[in-house]
Order: C-alpha cells, then structure tokens, then sequence
C-alpha cells in the first residue's frame, strides 16, 4: 500500500465491502514514520504539531493487543458523541470498519474498510530497516460509527489517544442488525470482510 496524493489512505481491497475507493468527510489519516535498526523500531506516534484534530487536544492514551480470529464488537458499532479516536497500529494488522452517520456529512451513509499496518509482529526484529511500513495514525470524528477486527495470523498492538477521559457516558453501541447500509443492501458484518478475493 503506498500513500496517495492528498495523505489518503488507501482502502482495503476486498470488493464486497467497498469496490470503489471511499473517503470519509473529516477523516484524514497521517502518515506515521518507522525508525528501525537491529534493536527495533521507534515511532512517532502523536505530535502537538500534527493538523488540529489529529494532535493539538489531548487527555489520554491506551494500549491493547487483539489476538488472531478476535474482533472488538463483534456484532455491533462503536460510536461516540463527543470523543474523536485517533488509532495507530505499531505492530501487525488491523482491520478497521467506518461507517458515516453523522447528519450534516457530505459522506453521510458512508462506509470504508481500511487496513492499518505497523512493524510485522513476528518479524519486528528480523525485518530490513530500510523497508517501508505504510502506517497511519486515523483519526475517527464523534458521529462516525466504528468496529476493529484482527483477520490476520498474528496478534496486533493498537494505540489510541483519545481527545476526552473516559466518559461511559459518550459511548454507544449500534448492533450490526440494526443498520442497513445503502452499499452493500444490507447490514455490516464482518464474514463479508473476511472473505478473500481470492478464493471466490
């Protein structure tokens, strides 16, 4: 994958979910630099000078690894009302499923199926430094729903920075079923992410 004028990010190739390539309004992902030698690899992950909206409001950071076959919300959306996400994956592969909801969008019944690299989980130490990891952070806009799965063969580190503490209250949760989206003439679910073009 290599980035595309404008900093876009490329879309996930499989055609079911998205067989055009699909931007969101707001979300424009920023290129993040791998630094590796034969000790590992450092990144810049989030920076005050990033674009307002990616690294100028800041109040918290966490951490989790998905292990393979696993999804976070397996069958439902994330979403927030006030909370902008900012994800960057620094090691393996993760899946991330945006669908646009917000009323005043012009990308309003949107959705994009991204693949978001970092450092190969089980060649972080043996890959060539010169070799080039595509890595983003994404930033995801209140309103725009949201699902991250690992359909890799190894487990994968996310980092978020979210823009606000924790707040139970600022979340939601849209079962899959409840949504139809106009694309695909149905709901979301992640069966239709995990076929490969391949073995059709």
């Amino acid at each position: 994958m290599s980035e595309r004028p404008g900093g876009t990010l490329p879309r996930l190739p499989i055609e079911p979910i998205s067989p055009g390539e699909i931007t969101l309004q707001g979300i424009a992902p920023l290129r993040r630099v791998f630094h590796r030698d034969s000790r590992g690899f450092l990144v810049e992950t989030l920076r005050a000078d990033d674009p307002e909206g990616a690294g100028s409001h800041f109040r918290m950071s966490y951490a989790s690894l998905t292990l393979p076959g696993q999804f976070r919300d397996v069958d439902r959306w994330h979403v927030h009302k006030v909370q902008t996400d900012r994800f960057v994956v620094l090691l393996g592969e993760m899946i991330l499923a945006l669908y646009d909801r917000r009323p005043d969008s012009t990308t309003r019944d949107r959705l994009a199926v991204i693949r978001m690299v970092g450092a190969p989980y089980s060649e972080a130490r043996r890959a060539n430094p010169s070799d080039e990891i595509p890595s983003y952070l994404v930033p995801i806009p209140p309103g725009v729903l949201h699902c991250i799965g690992n359909l890799s063969a190894e487990p994968f580190v996310l980092q978020n920075f979210p823009t606000e503490l924790y707040n139970p209250k600022d979340e939601g949760r849209v079962p899959f079923s409840e949504l139809s989206i106009p694309a695909l003439g149905r709901s979301f679910s992640w069966d239709l992410v995990a076929r490969s073009p391949k073995s059709e």
